[in-house]
């Protein structure tokens, strides 16, 4: 029980956290030793995360759902975003496969974020002036350079958070707004991983029925507590200060590799 609650809180904060993921996933494995995982486990955490989206923008989803003009926009322009990590998966899945491989890549990857990180320090975004929150679309070009800030961020090691809400910034989205159509946008991302998972093949798992419902539970409370955590860090200016955890991660990972 207790592997399960580490790896529910492991994938609760790093899914949502500009601290990659899958960066950790791979230098994890590559420390322990590669060991055959729990696939349905695998589902059962990504539900959780997916249900921690939900639930921190629940009144912005019920706005969206009106599908009025405006709701139609933005929900054209999360759609034109999703498109570069779609293009990615089908025509580039063996060459990430083989990233994945090689832990200096997730290494390498958290030095990139780090620098990205870092560089939202100077972006000025424009205030977000809307309260309560009425959807603005995106205009399509910005969504689609936010789409593929996060269809880089498929490279282990390289946030996917930290690249969509950087990318935002800089495109001059407000910092609200950067960090809510970076989460809204992980919602066909984890949507995605979710089909994958289910396409892979045998869902046979080791854990528990309880341990699965714990491992949901921790997952999606954690999860909650990252989304929310990175909001406010973007909100009140603080995002860029992530990047002490990451550039010394990678850095130190990249040494030990290459050691």
């Amino acid at each position: 029980m207790l592997d399960i609650l580490l790896l529910a809180v492991v994938q609760g904060m790093t899914e949502f956290l500009p601290v990659s993921s899958s960066g950790h996933l791979v230098l994890v494995q590559h420390l322990l030793g590669a060991r055959e995982g729990d696939l349905f486990l695998d589902v059962v955490l990504h539900c959780g995360t997916l249900g921690s989206v939900l639930a921190a923008y629940r009144r912005d989803i019920l706005r969206l759902l009106r599908l009025d003009r405006d709701a139609l926009g933005y929900v054209l322009a999360l759609a034109v975003a999703t498109l570069p990590a779609i293009g990615v998966g089908l025509f580039l899945k063996d060459v990430v496969e083989r990233i994945f491989a090689e832990p200096v890549f997730a290494a390498a990857g958290l030095i990139v974020t780090g620098v990205v990180l870092l560089s939202t320090r100077a972006a000025r975004s424009a205030e977000d002036l809307s309260s309560p929150w009425e959807p603005r679309p995106v205009p399509l070009a910005k969504a689609l350079l936010v789409g593929c800030a996060q269809a880089i961020a498929i490279c282990p090691g390289v946030s996917r958070s930290g690249s969509t809400i950087a990318a935002s910034l800089w495109l001059k989205l407000g910092r609200a707004e950067a960090a809510r159509f970076s989460f809204l946008l992980s919602v066909p991302a984890i949507l995605g991983a979710l089909v994958l998972h289910l396409l892979e093949g045998d869902l046979a798992t080791r854990s528990s029925p309880a341990g699965l419902v714990v491992a949901a539970a921790v997952a999606f409370a954690v999860g909650l507590l990252a989304i929310r955590w990175t909001a406010l860090a973007v909100v009140q200016s603080h995002f860029w200060k992530f990047a002490f955890y990451v550039l010394p991660l990678g850095v130190l990972a990249l040494w030990w590799l290459r050691g």
